[in-house]
């Protein structure tokens, strides 16, 4: 049988390459024809993907994560086009569990990748790979890496923009970001496509995995209220509402708002960069999957975005993934197996993952 595999990362235990690896593994065993296609949708695992089909320099620099330690990030260039993936720096995997704080976490350092880009790279174009933040700031750090001052009662605000200071301001000026930026083209790969406010913003669907409990939540909702007010009448414009707003906690805003930025699917943008659908139309089997498949899979995750291409061309589809919370995807994916918890806890899961997933792999008989 030709198998096709395209699986996001498991976040927190397995990368995709290393999950294509041990399906390569697998079904070589089974004598199977098996092509492997690490693969993201803007989130961890973007720069490893690019770097499978393009011939890339890696840049090497210090940045700070999202609570603005210092730390060592990378980015890729190709020819005049850098390609900037956001988990490498404000990534939730850059800190601890017990440290997430979406009040407190700021994408300052992604906007240190894209300035040294720009300065120090002279690049006419940006693609930004935006999924896997630990912040809630709408994109307020970046912008003050890139020279965007806030100012509160006429007075600069110093510190790193989060997502308690984004309530604070009462001013901004954007002249210098303005003359950074203005040769730029800049595309963002996001792996959702939910507005910035309200009951589907990045506030209420996303900040809970960030450390935000139900007070905090309210915090965080009215404070990105008073900073999308603030923009919307500094930028005459309206973009809270558009589609990928609400991305990586209101990344996807500032970049509409100051970037002049293209959202496009996260997993858009790698099946044309990949071909994969020249990989789907000579595979019998498509596997499809990542770390948890629920209701945010439908809102323009990797899974869905291959198995509904695959079912262009009536191929079966199955998922893999660590956890499953029993979402519907029937129209799409034929099958799915989870390791937690018939294979594993979830604890055995993150602490031996390589073992669970080879386990998993043992008990899927495929057939067409």
């Amino acid at each position: 049988m030709n198998i096709l595999t395209v699986v996001d990362s498991f976040k927190g235990s397995l990368t995709s390459k290393q999950i294509s690896t041990i399906l390569k593994s697998h079904y070589e065993k089974l004598n199977h024809n098996i092509d492997t296609l690490a693969i993201s949708d803007g989130g961890e695992g973007f720069l490893e993907a690019i770097e499978h089909v393009e011939h890339t320099t890696k840049i090497i620099l210090e940045t700070v994560g999202p609570l603005s330690a210092p730390l060592s990030a990378y980015y890729l260039l190709h020819q005049r086009t850098a390609y900037i993936e956001l988990n490498q720096a404000v990534g939730i995997n850059q800190i601890h569990e017990h440290e997430l704080n979406p009040m407190k976490t700021s994408t300052y350092g992604l906007g240190v990748l894209i300035k040294d880009a720009i300065v120090n790279q002279h690049v006419s174009k940006i693609v930004l790979g935006i999924g896997g933040s630990a912040t809630n700031d709408g994109g307020a750090g970046l912008l003050q890496a890139l020279g965007v001052d806030f100012y509160r009662k006429g007075q600069l605000i110093k510190d790193h923009m989060n997502g308690y200071l984004i309530g604070k301001f009462d001013q901004l000026d954007t002249k210098v970001l303005n003359k950074l930026i203005k040769d730029v083209e800049f595309v963002i790969a996001s792996d959702v496509d939910n507005p910035l406010l309200g009951k589907n913003g990045c506030c209420q669907v996303y900040a809970p995995q960030k450390g935000a409990d139900a007070k905090m939540l309210h915090v965080l909702e009215t404070n990105m209220k008073h900073y999308a007010d603030q923009v919307e009448t500094y930028t005459k414009t309206s973009v809270r509402d558009q589609d990928g707003a609400g991305a990586a906690g209101g990344v996807g805003f500032a970049a509409l708002a100051f970037l002049n930025a293209k959202i496009q699917s996260g997993i858009q943008f790698m099946i044309e960069q990949l071909d994969i659908e020249s990989y789907i139309k000579k595979a019998d089997l498509i596997i499809v999957g990542e770390g948890k498949l629920d209701h945010q899979t439908a809102h323009g995750k990797a899974p869905l975005g291959v198995a509904r291409l695959a079912k262009k061309y009536n191929k079966k589809v199955i998922a893999i993934c660590a956890i499953h919370d029993e979402h519907k995807l029937d129209e799409y994916i034929d099958e799915v197996y989870a390791i937690v918890p018939k294979i594993a806890t979830k604890e055995v899961s993150l602490s031996n993952p390589k073992e669970s997933l080879n386990n998993l792999l043992e008990t899927i008989k495929v057939t067409l």
